[in-house]
């Protein structure tokens, strides 16, 4: 059995499509919440419709993610942000797992931005999220019990990728698991940033990028960032569950030579301003990752 894993902060609207998906197609799944910011009515509101554990804890992202999962009780866990929407059962995709004919499912870190929204992130050369050959939680699945007696949860850490632009302190468990079954991110013009997932052409999930909005891009001077995140959320509940999703175009860059772009950033080592504010924000997730060591305790393993 699964076990779905969620950090989540705010966006309640969202929040209630997301376990009602969850418990359509996995209707007796473990669900697990780390709530930031209190809220404990609507926490027992959806323990009582949807069956799911919860604890109100006012920490960070990071330490979040390694809480739920040292509370995982199931072989396999599965990660899956509160804005992420399942179109379909994973049971198919955890067979595969199980069967070891892959290692872990989950996304790419190779995702365009839409053609229209490219300003608003005009340092990221298009790219929402670039480090090809690495996966977050926003989405992944894997072995969580195989990947302990491995690795221990100092594995979850990974370490910075040449030629990428971002990171994320939990790609040590991409680093370490080799063989990856990637779903394909598609853009849909309604939703503005939002993904649609595909397995080959079978639609598994949808993911509204920044679905905590109001709480996560808080402290970023960017109005066009917050607009987007909005507009777009905005849109996905006015029509789900009737999504428009009949016309969609590539999100991971097919036609990008990946290989070059990374090599150009391997060279670039010009000061720039934005240069310098990415290296900050690379360094500050380092140390958060570095403080949540503290506070699972592993480090005395």
């Amino acid at each position: 059995m699964v076990t779905f894993l969620t950090p989540y902060w705010s966006g309640s609207e969202m929040m209630r499509i997301h376990l009602r998906a969850l418990r359509r197609f996995h209707p007796s799944a473990p669900i697990l919440v780390s709530k930031r910011g209190g809220g404990r009515d609507e926490m027992e509101a959806y323990r009582r419709e949807f069956g799911i554990e919860y604890w109100l804890e006012e920490c960070g992202y990071t330490d979040a993610y390694l809480r739920l999962l040292e509370r995982c009780p199931t072989r396999i866990a599965c990660f899956i942000d509160h804005d992420a929407v399942l179109l379909s059962s994973l049971n198919e995709l955890i067979a595969g797992l199980v069967d070891g004919r892959y290692d872990l499912v989950g996304i790419e870190e190779r995702i365009r931005l839409p053609e229209g929204v490219q300003s608003a992130w005009g340092s990221h050369n298009g790219w929402l999220r670039f480090a090809p050959g690495q996966t977050a939680s926003n989405f992944l699945i894997f072995d969580w019990q195989a990947f302990k007696s491995q690795w221990g949860l100092r594995g979850v850490f990974g370490r910075p990728t040449p030629g990428a632009r971002h990171f994320d302190f939990d790609y040590g468990i991409g680093q370490r698991l080799r063989e990856h079954r990637y779903l394909r991110p598609f853009h849909s013009s309604r939703y503005g940033i939002g993904n649609l997932l595909k397995d080959d052409r079978v639609p598994v999930l949808w993911h509204q990028w920044y679905g905590s909005y109001r709480t996560r891009l808080g402290a970023i001077d960017d109005d066009a960032v917050w607009a987007l995140a909005e507009a777009g959320e905005r849109a996905f509940l006015h029509d789900y569950p009737a999504l428009e999703l009949g016309s969609v175009t590539p999100a991971w860059g097919p036609d990008r030579d990946v290989a070059a772009e990374q090599q150009g950033l391997l060279g670039d080592s010009t000061p720039t301003s934005n240069r310098r504010a990415e290296l900050r924000r690379a360094a500050g997730r380092h140390w958060r990752a570095l403080k949540a060591r503290a506070v699972v305790g592993f480090e005395r393993r």
